[in-house]
Parts: structure tokens; sequence; C-alpha cells
């Protein structure tokens, strides 16, 4: 018997250690924050949903020539933006820039407020409702570069 209460005060003290040693989940933790956000990115996916119901699919042909897929838009920390016509350059050339600015999970960019979706610091998305039609939804994945 007495074997048996050492066994279970060992066990009692061991665990504890063999428990505390475990490696911790090591979870990217990226905070949404103007200095995370700064950077360089490209559009990496353009989904389309007609309806609430109905699949998503491809959008990049409904919304963006081809030559507007390679084009760069960087956000500075100085809260100036610039849009890159890149790679394959349209006609006329779509260089651009202005402001921007984020405040909670909102980006805003020249006064238009979107929410910014699923950032985990090297990419995130936007998404808009009733682009083409009622009820639809346009979600934008831009990847940092």
């Amino acid at each position: 018997m007495q074997k048996f209460y050492w066994l279970i005060i060992s066990l009692i003290g061991i665990v504890p250690l063999v428990s505390s040693c475990k490696k911790k989940d090591k979870k990217d933790v990226c905070e949404l924050n103007e200095a995370s956000f700064s950077g360089s990115y490209k559009v990496e996916s353009i989904k389309y949903k007609a309806s609430a119901t109905s699949p998503e699919t491809d959008g990049t042909s409904l919304f963006f020539e081809p030559c507007e897929l390679d084009d760069v838009t960087t956000f500075n920390t100085n809260h100036t933006y610039t849009y890159s016509d890149a790679g394959t350059a349209c006609a006329p050339n779509g260089d651009d820039n202005g402001i921007w600015s984020l405040s909670g999970g909102n980006v805003t960019v020249d006064g238009n407020a979107e929410a910014v979706e699923n950032f985990n610091c090297s990419t995130f998305s936007l998404s808009q409702s009733d682009v083409a039609t009622s009820g639809d939804k346009v979600t934008i994945t831009f990847k940092k570069q």
C-alpha cells in the first residue's frame, strides 16, 4: 500500500512538470495595425458570388483586365499609397496615388472605407456587396510582396 501512495505522490509531482514542458502552439499572431499593414501588395485572387446562395466563382475576368493583375499597390507608412501599373502595362497607364488610413478593422483609401478581412500580415481580403447586381459579392485577396 505504501508503494501505491508513493506512486501517486510521484505522479502528482511529475505530471505538472511534464505538462509544463510541453511545447506551446506557435500561432503567428499578427495584429492589424498601420505598421503590419504597410507594404506592397498584388492581387492574388478575385472571387464572385452572384447571390448569397450561389457558389463562389473566379471573378477575375468580370472585374479586372489581364494587364491589371500584375499591378502593385504600396501602402506607405506616411499614409500615402501608390498604385503602379507594373508588368504588362495597360493602355492608358493605370498609375495612381493618394492617401490611406486604417481605423479599427477598416482601411480607407481616398475616402472610401472597406472592412479588412482575413489579415495575417502576408495577405488580406476586401469584400463588397451589390457590385454588379443586388445581392452579389466580390472578394479580392491581396498578397504582400
